[in-house]
């Protein structure tokens, strides 16, 4: 729908109009920062914060489950680096971007480390987790070559980790959701919005019985 015809059908929907503009000082978008990332095109909370680029259903989720005993292993950094290192004893984040890189290395959190990494396809970006001789109870898989990734996490996990994998709901990471089936893992899905963003996506917890997020 074009933005013309869908500001004509608003017209004819007073009452919808009305609500859909209170939105922007009350209710549940302003109360979870959802304007906030929207204008700044950042991954924020309704105060500034960095949040990770997530649902917001699975920051709820995580944010309570997260202690200074956890380590976490990320494909893909930003936001969400500074969000998890309040939360945990120490994160390391792999980035296959250059010059992004450079541009948030240095603001990076005293308990994180950031490593540059060139993308290869089923290279050594995606076996990064596994190469380091460390184990992690999170492994979060947000960057590229998602599918390869996931395959390589297992063996870089504590007994007790689990594996976050976000936009889980596209067709391209199927792949990664039955190899996690195939090695006894379950899935817990999380849907929803996500900062700054108004089309439904889903992040996926990828867990065994003993886990150390208590599921």
């Amino acid at each position: 729908m074009s933005n013309l015809k869908a500001l004509a059908t608003l017209i004819t929907k007073p009452k919808r109009l009305k609500a859909l503009l209170s939105f922007n000082h009350k209710g549940y978008l302003e109360n979870i920062g959802w304007f906030n990332a929207f204008e700044q095109h950042a991954a924020v909370d309704k105060d500034g914060q960095p949040i990770p680029w997530v649902t917001y259903s699975f920051i709820d989720f995580i944010k309570t489950r997260l202690n200074k005993t956890q380590t976490i292993f990320e494909y893909g950094s930003g936001s969400s680096t500074l969000f998890y290192a309040k939360h945990v004893s120490r994160v390391v984040s792999v980035e296959h971007d250059e010059s992004w890189y450079h541009k948030i290395v240095d603001s990076k959190a005293q308990n994180a480390e950031m490593i540059f990494t060139k993308l290869e396809r089923g290279g050594e970006y995606s076996k990064k987790a596994s190469l380091l001789d460390e184990k992690f109870d999170i492994i979060i898989v947000d960057g590229r070559d998602r599918v390869n990734c996931c395959k390589n996490s297992i063996s870089a996990l504590t007994p007790a980790g689990v594996v976050v994998l976000d936009d889980s709901e596209r067709k391209e990471y199927e792949e990664a959701r039955q190899f996690f089936k195939a090695h006894q893992f379950k899935e817990l899905s999380f849907s929803g919005i996500s900062p700054g963003l108004f089309y439904p996506k889903a992040t996926s917890v990828f867990y065994r019985s003993e886990n150390c997020l208590g599921i």
